[in-house]
């Protein structure tokens, strides 16, 4: 009942819902985030890597303009990661950590006639985390992505605080915070009442 009702307030935002596989290759997992091939994310004690089959398949078209941006920034404005890009890491097969993969291909397969259009996608993801009351290695993450050259980060601040109040939230707070694949970023906490606790959502 929880999925569906967050569903519907996105579907009554104007979102389209994304779907796709929960086991990915670490090229859309991490790659296409621009996460860079020794970030200890990418490591057993962060990740579920997948042993048969271990590998799948990554599009040849993209392939190179990854390895590329990867390596030099490819005219990206980026000087990238300065070392060099393995094929064979990013065919690793693993349980997705998030669902912003979906984010990744959707924004491959869309073309600028497409424009403007926003996405959603409510979806299980895995991190190999110790467990407490806050904590467990599966859990439920809400994704989304605004494609148009008006949106700005008013914006996202609008979606996110409309959400939270829709899901009950009367007390949230939005800090600045760091993610490797995005910038500027923030994170979200609301107060939880019987703990008398901030828990990031």
């Amino acid at each position: 009942q929880t999925i569906e009702y967050v569903k519907q307030i996105w579907l009554d935002l104007g979102f389209e819902e994304m779907n796709g596989n929960m086991i990915q290759a670490a090229f859309w997992n991490l790659d296409c985030l621009f996460v860079p091939q020794d970030h200890p994310a990418r490591e057993m004690q962060d990740t579920f890597y997948l042993k048969n089959p271990s590998k799948g398949k990554i599009p040849e078209k993209l392939k190179q303009k990854i390895k590329a941006v990867h390596e030099s920034g490819d005219k990206t404005g980026s000087t990238g990661w300065q070392s060099s890009w393995s094929e064979e890491k990013a065919e690793e097969l693993l349980l997705r950590t998030h669902t912003t993969v979906l984010s990744a291909q959707k924004l491959a397969e869309l073309k600028k006639e497409d424009l403007p259009r926003k996405f959603f996608n409510v979806g299980k993801v895995f991190r190999n985390e110790a467990l407490d009351w806050k904590h467990l290695f599966e859990f439920y993450q809400v994704d989304g992505i605004v494609v148009d050259p008006d949106a700005n980060f008013q914006n996202l601040l609008g979606y996110l605080k409309i959400f939270f109040k829709k899901m009950g939230y009367d007390e949230i707070r939005i800090r600045p915070a760091h993610f490797p694949y995005t910038e500027p970023s923030a994170e979200i906490e609301v107060f939880h009442k019987e703990k008398k606790h901030w828990v990031e959502l």
